[in-house]
């Protein structure tokens, strides 16, 4: 009885190493997860800055000549604006990805980037037509670019330890197969040696 005891005990103390690095685990997925949500809000907010940015530019500074572009190589800063009308006065709208389970972190990493991307080029092609207007430029994007690279450690870094505690479950499992094999042989040899006293 009390072998069975030590044995159970083992077994619990086992499962417990097994169990306790994925309940860790868990509490970073839901941290990253909020993380990226909360950079993408900023991104949105950050957005409509910009595009709030540029309806004042286009009110003080409409009037001054620029080049747009080599097929339109003089125009108003209003008529530039208006001719990419798409890319700087509209929000683009990104399709959130999934990963393939619910602990793939990848695609909140790939929608916060795609989304960090997207604003990037608009907030520099809004700039590029500013500084040739004489306008002020549209600097608060430079906030969240810390927070991209802290975003993205904390990814690579979570399937990391993923990875690691992945590789000590199958040891763990190993070990404890391997001892049950030891403790069954040596069990029988022990019951054969006891028969024959």
């Amino acid at each position: 009885m009390r072998r069975l005891l030590i044995i159970l005990t083992l077994m619990i103390a086992g499962s417990m190493f097994v169990v306790w690095p994925s309940m860790a685990l868990d509490h970073d997925i839901a941290d990253i997860r909020e993380t990226a949500r909360e950079i993408r809000l900023r991104i949105s907010e950050l957005d409509q800055q910009l595009k709030e940015h540029l309806r004042k530019a286009i009110e003080e500074y409409g009037n001054r000549p620029v080049e747009c572009s080599d097929e339109n190589p003089r125009s108003t800063l209003a008529e530039c604006v208006e001719a990419d009308a798409n890319d700087l006065t509209r929000t683009a709208i990104t399709i959130a990805r999934a990963g393939d389970t619910e602990d793939d972190l990848t695609g909140d990493l790939a929608d916060t980037e795609e989304r960090f991307a997207l604003f990037t080029q608009q907030m520099n092609k809004t700039n590029d037509l500013l500084a040739r207007a004489g306008a002020k430029l549209y600097m608060n994007s430079l906030d969240v670019g810390p927070e991209m690279d802290q975003l993205r450690h904390n990814v690579i870094a979570y399937i990391e330890l993923k990875q690691a505690n992945e590789l000590r479950t199958k040891q763990a499992l190993l070990i404890a197969t391997v001892a049950i094999i030891l403790l069954a042989i040596f069990s029988l040899i022990f019951a054969v040696i006891q028969r024959f006293r």
